[in-house]
């Protein structure tokens, strides 16, 4: 029997990302894996309605009283899936379609290397297939976050790519990592808690791979020009000071004033453009960083 596989799925308001994610699953040619739904406290009917139309394919939906973010939520799914064994653990967007062989492929590079602590697909746009959105990355501890590397067609990277990050869109990780680890951080609430889990990972001596033959496809804007909300704004830019003040504190106040050099053009742009909410989303989070206001 190949090794059991939990694949957790977030969900908070995304009931038609979440059940056409899951009738993908239901196509993967991997047997031995269940589907465990963590419902972050959405407002509508969803948890009924994956009930209704995945019953008996979704092992277990947990509902959680709260918004936990995507730290506080996958936390949930991980202890359950450790409490009812299992070998690995997969960390799956609920906005992503998969292959059929992707599991199995991500299965068979922990088999060749047993560093591997966490092994990642190649993640490509769902609107424009052909295109990579992320094949893991690197940390820049500047920019205080993982920078995903990317190229223009699939086929360019073919081979187990050793990387320092990978994004949590898409993560494949085996227990013993979680037994020394535990979860994510959940200071974090949103964002950058993906970043912070890999690089404790790899201090721990772990490896982290893409196997680009597996290939997934994520729900996200093919647009170069990355358009932040003001939520996301204020998320990434908090998180990216803790991550950095967590882990690489001597550093600390090279990113500080890089973040706050930057974050000044920004508005600048925000004010001229009349994007105000960014202006105060941004400042606000600085605020509370400060004041050590973390989480939600």
């Amino acid at each position: 029997m190949p090794p059991k596989v939990s694949i957790i799925i977030l969900n908070w308001n995304g009931l038609k990302d979440t059940l056409e994610c899951l009738e993908s699953l239901q196509k993967i040619n991997y047997p031995n894996h269940e589907v465990i739904v963590v419902d972050n406290n959405s407002s509508g009917d969803d948890v009924n309605i994956i009930k209704e139309k995945f019953g008996d394919y979704v092992k277990e939906i947990i509902i959680s009283k709260d918004n936990l973010g995507f730290s506080g939520g996958n936390n949930l799914g991980i202890k359950y899936s450790l409490k009812k064994g299992t070998d690995f653990i997969l960390i799956l967007n609920n906005d992503t379609i998969v292959e059929p062989d992707f599991l199995g492929l991500l299965i068979n590079k922990f088999k060749l290397d047993e560093q591997a602590g966490i092994v990642a697909p190649l993640i490509n746009y769902y609107n424009k297939p052909q295109i990579i959105w992320s094949a893991g990355g690197k940390i820049n501890k500047i920019r205080g976050a993982g920078v995903a590397y990317s190229d223009k067609l699939s086929f360019i990277n073919k081979k187990a790519s050793l990387v320092e990050f990978v994004s949590g869109c898409c993560m494949l990780i085996k227990k013993e990592v979680f037994q020394k680890i535990e979860g994510f951080d959940e200071n974090f609430f949103l964002y950058n808690e993906d970043t912070d889990l890999c690089l404790r990972v790899l201090r721990t001596g772990y490896k982290i791979f893409v196997e680009s033959n597996s290939i997934i496809y994520h729900k996200v804007k093919s647009s170069t020009k990355r358009n932040l909300s003001a939520v996301a704004l204020y998320y990434e830019t908090r998180n990216r000071l803790y991550f950095v003040k967590k882990n690489f504190n001597n550093f600390y106040f090279i990113t500080g004033l890089y973040i706050g050099i930057t974050m000044i053009i920004k508005s600048v742009f925000w004010i001229i453009s009349g994007e105000f909410k960014k202006v105060e989303a941004v400042w606000k989070s600085i605020r509370d960083f400060a004041s050590g206001k973390m989480g939600k």
